[in-house]
């Protein structure tokens, strides 16, 4: 399965942008849940860079990219809890894939929901994968619109989480990234499944 990201793998990993965003998404997740034990669903993992941070202190994690050529790099850091699926987040992927089959403590999307054709919906997909008190966290580019390319603005967020009716919600700038480009800023959400 090839698709525009796939482009990206090669040089993914050497990108001092994309460890520095992982590593603050995982401090930040860190202030926010307690790691360790946990079963995690990393959506929309890419190479892994998250998943190499979480490794070490939770259970295991289902590593999951519809970029084979991001999946390829992830399998070759031979972490030992992570199990890796290439596909998009389907129902029947949901229904037929076998480490789909348990329900997560915790899914984490970093810089992926932003990107979807579907956010609501796919909200809907992940939230069904969680146990009752499972958490979702996602970290995305902060757009002030609703209706961006590239970004969720907090109102977007906040609203398809409390219509999929997720408790303890937050929402809230979290870090920014300086390039030549300028300064993005970065969203964090956490919800809890009632």
């Amino acid at each position: 399965m090839s698709n525009e990201w796939d482009e990206y793998a090669e040089g993914w990993d050497v990108d001092p942008s994309v460890q520095e965003y992982a590593n603050n998404a995982f401090d930040e997740l860190s202030s926010v849940i307690e790691l360790d034990g946990l079963s995690v669903l990393d959506f929309g993992c890419g190479t892994g860079t998250l998943a190499q941070l979480l490794s070490p202190r939770v259970k295991n994690i289902v590593a999951l990219d519809s970029s084979s050529e991001m999946i390829k790099i992830l399998a070759k850091k031979n972490l030992s809890n992570v199990s890796a699926i290439s596909d998009f987040l389907t129902q029947d992927l949901v229904d037929s894939n076998p480490y789909l089959s348990n329900k997560f403590d915790l899914i984490v999307a970093s810089s992926v929901c932003g990107f979807l054709p579907d956010y609501e919906m796919t909200l809907v997909l992940l939230k069904s994968l969680l146990k009752k008190g499972g958490m979702f966290v996602q970290w995305d580019w902060l757009s002030d619109e609703d209706s961006s390319e590239t970004g969720l603005s907090q109102n977007r967020v906040l609203r398809t989480l409390k219509e999929n009716e997720f408790i303890d919600i937050q929402v809230k700038n979290s870090f920014e990234m300086n390039s030549s480009k300028g300064t993005m800023r970065v969203l964090m959400a956490v919800g809890k499944n009632a």
